[in-house]
């Protein structure tokens, strides 16, 4: 009967472990199996991150494009028909404006300087070429903001670009 009683122990102690090793066996398949679905959720979202940011490239490079041919100073190629001559609404029309005399005058005034520009920057400190245009119109001279911009940069003045989006010149 000893013999009985050592075999029927074994098997109760093996049938336990056998019960512990299967219960194992079942956590880490529901880890597993829990894990899977969170991957599955996670390459969801990466597809979706991925078609955003490819959307935002794409509209990135319409922008850059769209820009990049505005300051480059290119301009289109002109029409030229079989003959050689310049055909289209400008070529109709002449090859510019043409004032009092024959000769293209000059946009800016004459007494609008890079030093004024300088003096009323130095007044202000930090200022739009706008409000640097509307100084000098004060002062008596009419000047448009646009001949502001292009002396201000020539002259040496500091570019910055404010938070509001505008261009903002200091010495």
């Amino acid at each position: 009967m000893a013999r009985t009683r050592a075999v029927t122990s074994r098997r109760a102690a093996r049938s336990s472990d056998d019960i512990a090793l299967v219960q194992a066996a079942q956590r880490m398949v529901g880890q597993i199996e829990a894990l899977v679905d969170e991957i599955a959720a996670l390459r969801e979202d990466n597809d979706v991150l991925r078609r955003e940011v490819q959307d935002a490239v794409q509209m990135m490079e319409r922008a850059s494009t769209a820009l990049g041919s505005v300051g480059t100073g290119r301009r289109r190629p002109r029409a030229v028909a079989a003959n050689g001559e310049e055909r289209g609404r400008r070529a109709a029309r002449g090859a510019g404006r043409r004032v009092k005399g024959g000769a293209k005058g000059r946009a800016t005034p004459p007494e609008v300087t890079t030093d004024v520009v300088r003096a009323v920057l130095a007044k202000l400190g930090e200022a739009t070429a706008a409000e640097i245009a509307a100084e000098i119109t004060k002062a008596g001279v009419p000047v448009s903001g646009r001949a502001v911009r292009f002396i201000a940069e020539r002259g040496g003045a500091r570019t910055t670009v404010g938070a509001d989006g505008q261009r903002r010149y200091q010495l």
